[in-house]
């Protein structure tokens, strides 16, 4: 391809012909395509490169190019890397809700609920605190440990809002509320208020990584077994047949 003729030089304000720095700086950027065609100019030219001496406009372009190719491949290994990471998650929160359904009784589900956090997903510790408003059911006190709102209220008042999941570092009092016997070792951790007949269980998940759980991070699955559990045991609170609302229980197609 054969070189094109040069743009003529608009003389300058002095009416010269010379232009400085600033002017071929606008120039250029007022005509982009300047070097189109002209590869010969661009192998020519020279750009600095800090301590490896001058490289040609063409090899920093490669370069920038690299680099840019080299961010994406990272950015679409860490989208994979995240897509896997919540497949294992859903598989596993798939597996134990099926098996809590499985299971019959407050005491032996909230027992497998425990157990399958704490080996299914690379936890350090898992506690479960009842917040006793209008009275628990005898099986929930048998289950887990249980406290009145009005004691809880000072040390994690701002835990008990139903549906609002707390993740990040959490302060050395309300560690030690959550998991009595065992804040040491917790650094960061999760902390769901399920609504459940007579109050709210406190289902807090806890990890020895303070970045395990971050402000920022995904809590569909931790939401997820929380209202699963919750409506398992408002289930088992009503009388026989009846249903969350107040329908027959009865199944069936439309």
């Amino acid at each position: 391809m054969s070189e094109k003729p040069l743009p003529r030089l608009v003389p300058n304000a002095n009416g010269g012909e010379s232009m400085s720095a600033d002017d071929v700086t606008v120039y250029l950027r007022n005509h982009p395509e300047f070097f189109v065609g002209r590869d010969t100019l661009l192998s020519e030219l020279v750009l600095p490169h800090g301590s490896a001496g001058s490289i040609s406009l063409v090899e920093r372009q490669l370069s920038v190019l690299r680099e840019r190719n080299q961010s994406m491949r990272r950015r679409l290994n860490e989208m994979v890397r995240t897509a896997r990471l919540n497949h294992r998650l859903f598989e596993r929160t798939l597996e134990l809700t099926l098996r809590l359904m499985e299971t019959d009784g407050t005491e032996a589900r909230l027992r497998r609920l425990e157990d399958g956090l704490t080996s299914g997903f690379d936890l350090d510790a898992v506690a479960m605190q009842g917040i006793e408003k209008d009275g628990f059911s005898p099986a929930l006190h048998r289950a887990i440990a249980v406290t009145t709102e009005a004691q809880a209220q000072p040390t994690v008042g701002h835990l008990l809002r139903p549906g609002r999941i707390v993740c990040g570092l959490l302060r050395e009092p309300e560690l030690a509320f959550l998991f009595a016997g065992h804040e040491a070792e917790v650094a960061s951790a999760a902390v769901m208020p399920v609504e459940i007949p007579g109050g709210l269980l406190l289902l807090a998940l806890g990890s020895r990584d303070p970045n395990h759980f971050t402000p920022d991070m995904g809590t569909m699955f931790v939401r997820f077994l929380g209202d699963a559990i919750a409506r398992m045991l408002i289930q088992e609170a009503l009388p026989d047949g009846g249903t969350p609302e107040g329908g027959t229980g009865a199944t069936g197609t439309a």
